[in-house]
């Protein structure tokens, strides 16, 4: 070299394709293993089968009947309380503290008409019976609590002389009575009325 004469160096631009091809395969692999983890950890839901003594509530009632039973459900926890303190209320009595469905309101009518009578307490239970006046809009139904351990359950009869014999299941499902169960199954959100 001369003086005067400068060095040429030659500076290649780095090569990204290497990193480029490391990172994709890297994210390629990551995405293999989590799906086979999902893959092998996912299990298809279990379907609850209803007894021939149980309805859905979610798809085996008309809507009026849902809304009683929901509205049951509810007022059980207070009518729980109360038991816990010795007393039954009677319907009149949770009428007077408008807790539906007990309470007659613009509502009643629409959803059958419900008269509502304190069954007497057997089989270790206490029970409130609601005798629908339009078995077409909904059936008669019945809230019982268990009076040891407040288990609640409601029970249901479409029939026009609904009867309670006693408050046993056996007696209630000899009787003609269905028991409201909710079974949800993760893949139906909303069902079609079977077997009214």
């Amino acid at each position: 070299m001369t003086a005067g004469q400068g060095t040429r160096v030659v500076v290649r631009p780095a090569g990204a394709e290497r990193e480029t091809l490391f990172v994709a395969l890297l994210c390629l692999a990551i995405l293999l293993a989590a799906g086979t983890a999902v893959g092998l950890r996912t299990r298809a839901p279990e379907a609850v089968a209803t007894q021939a003594w149980q309805v859905d509530a979610r798809d085996g009632l008309t809507a009026a009947e849902q809304g009683i039973n929901a509205d049951l459900r509810v007022a059980a926890d207070d009518i729980a309380f109360a038991l816990e303190g010795g007393g039954v209320p009677t319907p009149e009595e949770l009428a007077e503290d408008a807790l539906p469905p007990f309470a007659r309101d613009a509502t009643t009518a629409g959803r059958g008409g419900h008269a509502w009578s304190l069954v007497p307490a057997a089989d270790g239970f206490a029970a409130w019976l609601g005798r629908s006046a339009a078995p077409d809009a909904a059936g008669s139904l019945l809230l019982r609590i268990a009076t040891e351990d407040r288990a609640v359950s409601v029970w249901l009869d479409r029939s026009a002389d609904a009867a309670v014999p006693g408050l046993s299941d056996e007696a209630l499902i000899a009787a003609g009575w269905k028991e409201v169960v909710s079974s949800y199954d993760a893949s139906v959100t909303r069902g079609h009325a079977h077997d009214r």
